[in-house]
């Protein structure tokens, strides 16, 4: 188990390097990518959704307080969308402004397994990343390990460079399409405080090539990369046991919205 999070802490870095991307080129269209001021992790408090299990189908109270850990090898299916619309406007009307809006829907559904108890939290890792022994006992946690999301991720973003020096107006570059992506076996970490009665949800942003920038005065047509969200992961709290729930991010021009819901066993979107 302690390998297994070791190496998903590296995949997870990675991960987040390649979904910030590079900066734009004044004057192109942005690689449908990114763009990208935001920070890969950024935690919040989310809302719970009717997703959340009732008390006979999951971990039961400890006396004293707390929750006691599941069976290792519990199956289940997290069912997530993923909504990301923003308007960002820069640069001075003298000088130029580049307005990109961005509309874009992923949906994944994800596989997960209860695993053993552990006395040490996985979040150690991503949240201290200095720290001389991060698998050091800090109380009692249970992860849910993702086993392989699929799912679809549908854009439709527009690009406009106001050139004032350019008489006329200048084309919008449009961007679309819907592909099909796979995680494999890249981590997303679900895992329960069961002292603090809490889980803590850390998506991915899922990404997928072969969208099309359709062709405008001055911008051939061409295929281009995509991502769901700004940033590489989007972090969430909810109190009680795994469960459903739903979330937002506030980002440049715009907000990231998530919903999930959890359900016992293996299905089928």
């Amino acid at each position: 188990m302690r390998r297994y999070l070791a190496a998903s802490l590296a995949v997870l870095s990675l991960t987040a390097l390649a979904a910030c991307g590079q900066p734009q080129t004044a004057g192109e269209p942005q690689s449908a990518l990114q763009p990208g001021s935001q920070g890969p992790g950024q935690q919040t408090i989310a809302t719970p959704a009717g997703g959340q299990p009732a008390p006979s189908a999951g971990p039961t109270a400890k006396p004293g307080g707390g929750l006691l850990a599941e069976k290792s090898g519990v199956e289940g299916t997290l069912s997530i969308k993923i909504r990301w619309a923003s308007q960002t406007v820069k640069g001075i009307p003298e000088e130029g402004q580049i307005t990109e809006v961005y509309k874009r829907t992923a949906q994944l559904l994800c596989p997960v397994t209860s695993s053993d108890e552990a006395s040490f939290s996985y979040f150690n890792l991503i949240d201290n990343p200095n720290s001389s022994d991060p698998f050091a006992a800090t109380g009692s946690y249970q992860q849910w390990l993702n086993e392989e999301c699929t799912g679809t991720l549908t854009i439709d973003d527009t690009y406009h460079f106001n050139d004032p020096t350019i008489a006329g107006p200048e084309p919008i570059v449009h961007t679309s399409g819907k592909r099909s992506f796979s995680l494999r076996d890249l981590p997303f970490t679900i895992e329960t405080d069961l002292h603090r009665t809490r889980t803590r949800y850390m998506f991915l942003s899922p990404s997928a090539n072969g969208f099309q920038q359709h062709e405008a005065q001055g911008y051939p047509a061409k295929l281009v990369s995509a991502s769901a969200a700004p940033m590489a992961t989007m972090d969430f709290t909810l109190v009680g046991p795994i469960g459903g729930g739903k979330g937002e991010i506030k980002v440049q021009g715009g907000m990231v919205y998530v919903d999930w819901t959890f359900t016992r066993g293996r299905h089928q979107q």
